[in-house]
């Protein structure tokens, strides 16, 4: 049968996990607080029992067991024991070549999810090396079942991602609420250069409660929150190609040595050595 007989048809890759950098099962104390962080990976967290506190840059949720939240790349993220529960989480952070994000952060996991991601766990820590919760190689001579895992998890991200049943969230209460509203006034200010009274002022709160309400929720005072917000945007102006000078002058900082030290002591390096994507 000659070759003219078929016809190709193309399969889209849409979802190719590149790398794995961390992947965990844990039941966590119920004094649990990590204060946060931001990274530029992906990360899935999925609550298998319990209930678990989380913010996701200025929203904040209690997610209930069978709920999972999706951190894209960039997003500071927190969690936190909810009302004294224990609750027990399987984590999942990422980098991808082929990745569709999704329209939405919350979703509702189904008993198979949940089955299959514990299953997957269990076949990635004897396809692994670990440290902790961080995943650094591929165990020896488990090429095989290591990139098994990989496919495991990139069916699982889609399926997940497919999923429209209605997400169950907690009550949050008034803390979380003025937190979200002072992130809102942050974000509409980040050309200024603000004190901690002038935000006061702007969100309707004393500068103790201001201060109260942002260490609960991202771990830090709240000048020193908006400053890195500041930074962020700055080195999205940089990445976009704007010159140093202009993007210390687009988040408020007027003496560009200034703006260069305090860039180098969060991100790590000096702004100038920030290349355009």
């Amino acid at each position: 049968m000659s070759n003219n007989y078929y016809t190709e048809c193309p399969v889209e890759n849409v979802l190719s996990i590149r790398s794995l950098y961390t992947f965990f099962h844990r039941k966590l104390p119920k004094d649990y607080n990590f204060k946060g962080e931001s990274h530029d990976f992906h990360e899935v967290l999925c609550v298998i029992g319990g209930e678990l506190g989380v913010t996701a840059d200025k929203n904040v949720y209690l997610l209930p067991a069978g709920q999972a939240i999706f951190h894209k790349g960039g997003e500071f993220h927190s969690l936190w024991s909810s009302y004294g529960a224990e609750p027990e989480i399987v984590v999942f952070s990422f980098s991808a070549d082929a990745f569709p994000l999704p329209e939405r952060s919350l979703f509702t996991l189904s008993a198979a999810q949940t089955s299959e991601l514990l299953s997957t766990f269990a076949a990635a820590e004897k396809a692994f090396v670990f440290d902790g919760f961080q995943v650094k190689a591929v165990a020896e001579g488990k090429r095989s079942e290591a990139a098994a895992v990989v496919k495991r998890l990139e069916l699982f991200l889609l399926s997940l991602f497919d999923e429209t049943k209605e997400v169950r969230l907690g009550a949050t209460g008034r803390a979380a609420e003025n937190y979200a509203r002072i992130v809102s006034v942050l974000e509409e200010h980040l050309s200024e250069d603000l004190s901690a009274a002038g935000i006061a002022d702007l969100c309707n709160l004393s500068i103790p409660a201001l201060n109260k309400t942002v260490a609960k929720f991202a771990g830090c005072g709240v000048m020193n929150y908006y400053n890195s917000l500041r930074l962020k945007k700055a080195e999205e102006l940089l990445l976009a190609g704007a010159s140093v000078k202009e993007a210390a002058f687009s988040v408020g900082f007027f003496n560009q040595n200034y703006f260069s030290a305090c860039f180098k002591k969060h991100k790590g390096i000096p702004p100038s050595r920030v290349k355009p994507l």
